[in-house]
């Protein structure tokens, strides 16, 4: 009985033991939990925040990136622009200057296609634009230089002159007006007294004309109407007597009556205004510049 009771107890408080340990294992592994999730709530707080600040540093990284290849295309954009438009530039200089060198080429070869034939052909063309002017104290010659009968001349053919008379190629004769005059340059622009067209010479390049070049003369010598005669250009930019430079030299004799008469290049263009020759002197004639006597010109018309 007694053996009995002892191990009753001897149970119960095994029992009683194993059901404390138990119940001390379930409290320590529940406090482990606990503690574990709060180690794993917290390490996910700590990765989410390392998370959001790795992903805001990628953020900030590649958004400076961005901004960087943004500005290295821009930069690229504007140099490209810059060397597109200095290209169009070259593009349109260089296309001028072919312009301008295909259009002295075609002059040349014109030039030289006329020199080739000689003056024959063109002579025809050019004759009905000379005119005799006639006066009460001798006589010049001149060139019509506008269709509306504007004839350039001397000024010392019509200097002092009462009276005043244009006579043309077709032997036509016409009163003359005096429109005006430079008298250091020796220069005078008449005007035909007609309602009539007149064919008209244009204006050469005085600057542009090169010694040797070929020349002719068309004037009056001696009364000898509508005489044509030619040569070179023997030296160029000479001073004249009235201390003015511009002055062309020429071999072509120009003699009493040729003053005022036109001297011209292989193009059927004025490059001079006959002007005067050196006393006791062959060969030594000199025209005004075509460009003084067309800025002269310019000033009536």
């Amino acid at each position: 009985m007694i053996y009995g009771l002892v191990l009753i107890i001897i149970l119960l408080g095994g029992y009683a033991y194993h059901v404390h340990t138990m119940t001390q294992l379930r409290h320590d592994f529940l406090l482990q939990l606990v503690q574990s999730e709060e180690n794993i709530k917290e390490l996910i707080d700590i990765t989410t925040k390392q998370l959001i600040a790795n992903d805001q540093q990628i953020q900030d990284s590649t958004t400076k990136q961005i901004n960087q290849v943004t500005s290295i295309l821009e930069d690229v954009e504007k140099q490209s622009s810059q060397q597109i438009s200095q290209l169009n530039a070259d593009l349109a200089k260089t296309q001028a200057e072919s312009k301008q060198q295909l259009d002295d080429l075609s002059k040349q070869v014109s030039t030289i296609n006329v020199k080739s034939k000689g003056f024959s052909d063109i002579i025809p063309d050019l004759l009905p634009k000379v005119v005799s002017v006639r006066t009460d104290l001798g006589l010049g010659s001149g060139a019509i230089v506008s269709s509306s009968g504007h004839v350039v001349t001397n000024y010392h053919v019509i200097k002092g002159i009462k009276a005043l008379q244009i006579r043309d190629y077709e032997g036509n004769i016409y009163q003359g007006a005096l429109i005006g005059y430079d008298e250091a340059k020796d220069i005078a622009l008449l005007r035909i007294v007609s309602n009539n067209d007149f064919p008209s010479f244009t204006f050469g390049d005085s600057d542009a004309v090169r010694v040797g070049e070929t020349v002719i003369a068309i004037g009056s010598p001696s009364g000898l109407d509508f005489t044509v005669t030619e040569g070179i250009i023997s030296a160029v930019n000479r001073v004249g007597p009235n201390g003015l430079s511009g002055y062309l030299q020429t071999d072509v004799p120009i003699n009493p009556g040729n003053s005022g008469g036109p001297l011209v290049d292989s193009r059927g263009e004025i490059i001079g205004i006959n002007n005067f020759k050196l006393r006791d002197a062959e060969s030594l004639g000199f025209a005004i510049g075509s460009n003084q006597v067309k800025d002269t010109v310019d000033t009536f018309i």
